[in-house]
């Protein structure tokens, strides 16, 4: 991916919900057009890093079973707040609910307690539909797995929201 939306995982309960960071960088290539004396994340860019931490969330939740996580519908989305270069944002994410291959995110941005974006989404985990003999799927979900380790190291490192009975 081209613009990795997450600088860490703060949290995660896999499979059902996740809290991750991002800070916007003054240098970020997409700044220097929106806005040019007023630069600030498009409000694209923070859906795109509730739908990143959704598909962690899924994909660590399987053990990174399917090789895709597709977004097949974003609902009721509301855009509180800008986030100017140096300001963080607290992302969480969480599944309210899964149905066969489909499941549905309840997801938040925020700053300084002030919402900047939050949306419920409909993610879809499947196959690349490839003839078995390519190997796409292994290939795909092994990448994933190494994709996640190399950004936020292993996932028995990161803290759980899971309460240790």
């Amino acid at each position: 991916m081209k613009y990795r939306q997450l600088d860490k995982i703060t949290s995660i309960e896999p499979g059902k919900r996740i809290s991750a960071e991002r800070t916007l960088l003054a240098d970020e290539e997409y700044l220097h057009d929106h806005f040019p004396r007023f630069p600030v994340m498009p409000g694209v860019m923070m859906l795109e890093a509730l739908h990143q931490a959704a598909i962690w969330m899924i994909r660590t939740g399987e053990d990174f079973n399917s090789p895709l996580v597709l977004l097949r519908e974003v609902k009721s989305v509301k855009f509180g707040d800008f986030l100017a270069p140096g300001e963080t944002l607290q992302i969480t994410a969480e599944a309210v609910k899964s149905e066969g291959l489909v499941t549905t995110v309840k997801a938040t941005a925020s700053k300084q307690g002030r919402t900047t974006v939050s949306a419920r989404m409909l993610l879809e985990r499947c196959s690349c539909n490839d003839p078995e003999r390519l190997q796409t799927d292994q290939d795909v979900r092994r990448r994933a797995k190494k994709q996640f380790l190399e950004l936020f190291g292993p996932l028995a490192d990161l803290p759980s929201t899971q309460k240790q009975a």
